[in-house]
Formats: C-alpha cells, structure tokens, sequence
C-alpha cells in the first residue's frame, strides 16, 4: 500500500485542496502547512497517527481498513467523452472507482467512451483510463478539448482523426481553442 498515494486520493476524493485541508485540520488544532500535506501525498514523510485520524475525519473516510488496504482508487467522470461528433464537457461529477492491477500505474482518472468513431480499438460505453498531461505527440491517442467539446480521438497533423474510417477528419484552425486533457493509457 502507498499511503501517500491513498492520502492524496482520499483527500481528492474529499473534493478538498491541499490549503482547503490544512485550514481544517487549523481548526483542529494541528498547525499543518500545505508543503507537509505534500510531502505526505508524494511518500516523502509521513502524518502522526494523531494527523492520520484527524484526516480520515475531515475526508469522512467511514472504513480506514477498507480505504488503505491497498485499493487503488481512481476517478471516474460522469459526462463521457466523445468518440464521434464531440460532447461538451464541463467540470461535472465523478465518483471514485476500484480499478485492477491490470489498469497502467500512470492513469490518473477514467472516463466512459461515447460513440463508435474509435472503433475498433475503443467501444461505446468503455472505460478507458487517461495520463493528464498537457501535450500530446503527433500519432498519440488521448483527450482533446476543441472549441468546448471533448472528443477521444488521435491527433493528426493539424487535425484530429477516428479509427473508424466512416468519420472524416476533424480540422484543428489557428484560431480554435485546441488542448489536450491527456494521454489514454488503458
């Protein structure tokens, strides 16, 4: 078990920052900084017990056992991402998911597939796991924001392409709000 890494995801899964945490735990009477919550979520040191519960409080963790028994937990969001003609997607909800050993170390969060442009690789209503990061290589297969509308697609040269040959290329312009959310891992 990464307890770092639990303490990081629980916090998140708390919808709470690192500031947003220390203030609370302030009002507990722990004067915790937010590098030492950091320092926490990267491995670097660790919580008292004390700190630890006081956490797990805040976070409202109701099963420490079952919270940091070693599950790995990631997000999954609630507005799919589009694999066809593109979807709006704003800061909506998730809720947090068990994943398996098989599921790549990197991926950050999950996301539901919507439509059939990228198959046969990747089928309506699959769950597929995403590496945030802001830029894609060309030929890399990820999450793209194109004028307030996601798709999952493969950045092409100046354009975003389908594996399935019925879609046509989708034009990136110069003045087109492009980026990438990330790169799919799984």
């Amino acid at each position: 078990m990464d307890l770092g890494k639990r303490l990081l995801e629980v916090r998140e899964a708390a919808r709470l920052s690192r500031a947003q945490l220390a203030e609370l735990l302030k009002q507990k009477g722990f004067d915790v900084k937010t590098y030492t919550i950091c320092k926490w979520e990267t491995g670097v040191s660790k919580p008292t017990v004390e700190l630890f519960l006081a956490i797990c409080d805040i976070c409202r963790v109701m099963d420490i056992r079952e919270a940091f028994a070693g599950k790995r937990l990631l997000r999954l969001y609630d507005i799919p991402v589009s694999a066809g003609l593109g979807n709006y997607l704003d800061d909506g909800g998730y809720e947090m998911i068990e994943v398996e050993s098989t599921v790549p170390g990197s991926a950050d969060y999950a996301v539901r597939v919507s439509g059939n442009s990228m198959t046969p690789r990747f089928v309506d209503q699959q769950i597929i796991f995403i590496h945030e990061q802001p830029t894609l290589e060309e030929g890399g297969i990820g999450i793209f924001r194109l004028n307030n509308d996601t798709y999952l697609k493969k950045l092409g040269k100046g354009c975003l392409l389908s594996l399935n040959p019925d879609y046509a290329p989708i034009p990136i312009g110069e003045h087109d709000d492009f980026g990438v959310f990330g790169k799919v891992v799984g």
